[in-house]
């Protein structure tokens, strides 16, 4: 999944990619689906196979959470920023979550 995201960031990304940036990306990459995993909180008895499965079913999520780390770079859990008349605050990679419905995995117990 990390190298299907990674094109698809570059084809995102079009001329503004610049190959000494990928391994920033890489790793926006990886917090995204570890994030995902986290959120979902896989059984133990999940195969990777299905983990795998859930994930392509939901990777318009983990696209987002990925455009979300990398818009992030410079700027990490700030809540506003001002500078110049540009102003910025961000909303909370939860609400990428409850947008898309994602929720953890129910357990019976």
């Amino acid at each position: 999944m990390e190298q299907e995201l990674l094109q698809d960031l570059k084809d995102y990304l079009g001329d503004d990619y610049d190959e000494s940036s990928e391994s920033a990306l890489l790793i926006c990459i990886k917090r995204a689906i570890n994030s995902f995993k986290n959120k979902r909180e896989y059984p133990d008895s999940y195969s990777e196979a299905i983990i795998e499965k859930d994930m392509k079913k939901k990777y318009s999520c983990i696209w987002d959470d990925v455009l979300y780390w990398c818009n992030m770079q410079g700027y990490e859990f700030q809540t506003s920023h001002s500078e110049n008349g540009t102003n910025r605050s961000w909303k909370s990679e939860d609400e990428i979550y409850i947008f898309h419905g994602i929720l953890p995995i129910a357990r019976i117990i």
